[in-house]
């Protein structure tokens, strides 16, 4: 075991505090942690309980979690000496089990920091302070993420106990007990843990709706400059559409707006308004949101409109890539408003289109031939070859559908756009994922106010999973396949997300071989093949000697920004051990978001709010009363006391003056004007392009719900009919039997 003058002495690097032990003296090495928190030699506890938590207490200021560790004990089983420790200290136990799919981090790191009591007659006595660590701290914005620093409490669980009798769900409650604690970060356990919904709490406020949805976008930009937001009327002063995006969708889009998603979405509120976000992928391979709009139509004028205000917003120039389904409106909008943009259309949605355009039995014949021509075609002339024997094979020359398609294929065929950069996207389904995920706060029953204030805590859940994210690449490691060294670099480099994807990658590397086919002065084209399959389709791998470019035909560099294995098959031939920096995108890596956007976007969410802001001082009060109520709850006494103060606060609070308040204030603090007539009046009703049911025929609604009924068997449900079902066929090899 180590002497505390033997880790004093350990090798640091000068990022990293030394390790030291402390005294009453000794100034500390983290000045964030006030003087009274940090632990000294020699200092009394009464109990272990009060150690842990005295330790864990000085743990979550200076930014690491803790566990206990070891102890001793006496001949009676008393404890006689306990540690505490840095819960990076030790080593990580290798997976022994090869049928785990889990991915672990790497989290522990031997950290030396450790706080160690021994036994006395009054209590315990601090005999050992190590403070310093071999690893950076984690930022407060995070410290709340750590293991330690997560505890469902008693009177937490108690009260989700109490809410699961009424059938309540997991998510619901997680989502009340964050409205109580003032955030997620003070309900102290993550979505993990446990899982609620947001309470849905609508107030009557008839007629002042739009006016109220104005005030809150509003005082929104009062407590932060950067959040923007655009509100246009009718000649009636009827609200017809709303473009807003704050602070934290501006900086998103200056890192990560080369390529963008655009889909609309319906019954989101009462009015039938289009809800309009436009998002991204941000270096976790996740979505982010870059703006949002709500519109009363879905015309050429509106979507210009919105591109127009949403580029004004945004503190970057106009995207690279843009991908929307096929509407006409939005674009020629794009067209317009976006001339240098490529715009790719969803091929999701036009495969989907395929069983409607072609008939029932010649889909069913040629869909995989289909899809391998679309899927599979590498290059322009392979697939159009394809393309034009499929087509006169099937008998659909004449399909004018299938015209249009090939007429615009050059917009959603990958063999003609995955030369361009797309972050692995070909569809709009992240953003339908999205609409899917919004929806699960918001409905159709919203008003204006509750549908933007729902629309900001799923926002906020988004990003908070981007916080986690960013806290695992932090604090965890991956786990190697290979002793390569530049796939531990890459590890270091690459979030965790894309660092998999780029694993997957390397492994595959020993399977390859290249070969040199062709050199001249300003070329070579090398071949790369697997080894043990000499069939299988081989690539090309093009260096342009000047530059020392590399590019391979699978372009699977150019369209995900991730080094295919055949790049890296090259790469290990010619002994290019660590990957070029122009084959790293800076999108991908941990620090995509290190640098400085703009001055007034600099600002955290903590610090939006002004020291007199109502909600503040709402939150605050909840925080404290919440951690009061924790304590008080588990015994009668504790409960006594906390009423008899109470009472006494309320006393004080009546007999002090009461403030003078213009209106009423609805649910979440936005003042109800009395003058009468409102401001912005509530938007009329609209009807929107997919805001209502279509009517269907009886062959569609059958294939959809999947309720065809069988003549031969009298079956509802069933995917078959009387030519083949199979107690018909049963029923023709008895006859075919007995006879």
């Amino acid at each position: 075991m180590q002497s505390v003058e033997d880790i004093a002495q350990l090798p640091t690097s000068p990022s990293i505090p030394v390790p030291s032990s402390s005294n009453s003296s000794h100034p500390t090495i983290y000045p964030s942690v006030k003087e009274e928190f940090i632990p000294k030699i020699q200092q009394i506890f009464a109990n272990l309980s009060e150690v842990e938590r005295f330790y864990n207490d000085y743990a979550r200021q200076a930014g690491f979690s803790t566990r206990a560790n070891s102890s001793r004990t006496s001949k009676d089983g008393e404890i006689t000496r306990k540690e505490f420790v840095c819960y990076k200290q030790g080593r990580n136990q290798p997976t022994t089990n090869p049928s785990c799919k889990r991915r672990r981090g790497i989290i522990r790191e031997c950290c030396p920091a450790k706080l160690a009591v021994v036994k006395k007659r009054e209590g315990f006595q601090v005999s050992l302070f190590v403070e310093g660590h071999n690893h950076v701290m984690t930022s407060p914005g995070r410290v709340h993420l750590l293991p330690s620093h997560r505890k469902v409490t008693a009177a937490q669980k108690s009260l989700t106990r109490q809410l699961g009798e009424a059938n309540v769900p997991p998510c619901q409650k997680m989502r009340i007990l964050e409205l109580q604690c003032g955030g997620i970060e003070n309900v102290g356990f993550t979505q993990r843990d446990l899982y609620n919904a947001e309470r849905d709490r609508r107030n009557s406020i008839g007629g002042h709706d739009a006016d109220m949805f104005y005030e809150y976008l509003k005082s929104e930009q009062e407590n932060n400059s950067a959040f923007t937001f655009k509100i246009e009327t009718d000649d009636e002063n009827r609200l017809t559409h709303c473009f807003w995006a704050d602070a934290t969708c501006r900086k998103s889009y200056k890192y990560f707006g080369d390529v963008v998603v655009f889909d609309t979405t319906y019954n989101t509120n009462k009015y039938c308004m289009v809800l309009a976000p436009i998002v991204g992928v941000n270096h976790h391979g996740r979505t982010t949101v870059f703006g949002c709009a709500l519109l009363s139509k879905e015309t050429i004028e509106t979507f210009e409109w919105f591109f127009r205000e949403w580029l004004k917003a945004m503190p970057a120039g106009p995207p690279k890539l843009i991908i929307t389904d096929q509407d006409p409106a939005m674009a020629k909008a794009i067209e317009r408003t976006l001339p240098r943009t490529t715009h790719r259309l969803c091929i999701w949605h036009i495969m989907n289109k395929f069983p409607e355009k072609i008939s029932g039995q010649g889909w069913l014949q040629y869909s995989d031939e289909f899809k391998k021509c679309i899927w599979n075609s590498e290059t322009a002339v392979e697939f159009e070859a394809r393309w034009v024997d499929l087509v006169q094979k099937s008998n659909l020359t004449n399909n004018q559908w299938l015209k249009d398609m090939y007429t615009i294929r050059e917009k959603w065929i990958p063999a003609y756009t995955k030369h361009i950069f797309a972050a692995h996207m070909s569809s709009s389904q992240r953003v339908e994922g999205e609409h899917a995920f919004f929806k699960r706060f918001v409905s159709k029953e919203n008003s204006l106010l509750d549908f933007v204030t729902m629309y900001d805590k799923a926002l906020t859940h988004i990003r908070h999973n981007e916080l986690e994210l960013d806290h695992k690449d932090a604090n965890e490691k991956p786990v190697l396949k290979t002793s390569w060294g530049m796939e531990k670099k890459m590890s270091q480099v690459y979030t965790r997300s894309v660092f998999y994807k780029f694993q997957e990658q390397i492994h595959q590397v020993l399977a390859y071989v290249a070969t040199k086919m062709d050199e001249n002065e300003n070329f070579m084209l090398w071949k790369v093949e697997r080894e043990e399959d000499q069939g299988s389709k081989s690539h090309q791998v093009a260096v342009e000697k000047a530059s020392n470019c590399v590019s391979c035909n699978c372009n699977m560099f150019e369209f995900d920004g991730i080094p295919c294995r055949h790049m890296l098959a090259y790469f290990n031939t010619v002994q290019i051990k660590q990957l070029p920096d122009r084959y790293i995108l800076p999108r991908w890596t941990v620090s995509a978001k290190a640098s400085r956007v703009m001055d007034d976007l600099g600002a955290a969410r903590g610090t939006e709010i002004n020291d007199g802001s109502v909600i503040l001082r709402r939150h605050e009060l909840f925080h404290v009363f919440s951690e009061v109520v924790d304590h008080a709850v588990l015994t009668e006494d504790g409960t006594q006391i906390v009423k008899e103060a109470l009472k006494l606060c309320k006393n004080k609070l009546c007999e002090s003056p009461r403030p003078c308040e213009e209106g009423e204030f609805s649910a979440i603090h936005v003042p109800i004007s009395l003058r009468g007539e409102p401001s912005v009046k509530e938007p009329l009703r609209v009807k929107a392009k997919g805001g209502g049911k279509r009517l269907k025929g009886g062959k569609e609604k059958a294939m959809e719900k999947g309720l065809r009924k069988c003549n031969f068997c009298n079956r509802k449900g069933q995917k078959h009919d009387k030519r083949n079902c199979p107690l018909r066929l049963v029923y023709k090899n008895i006859i075919a039997y007995v006879s």
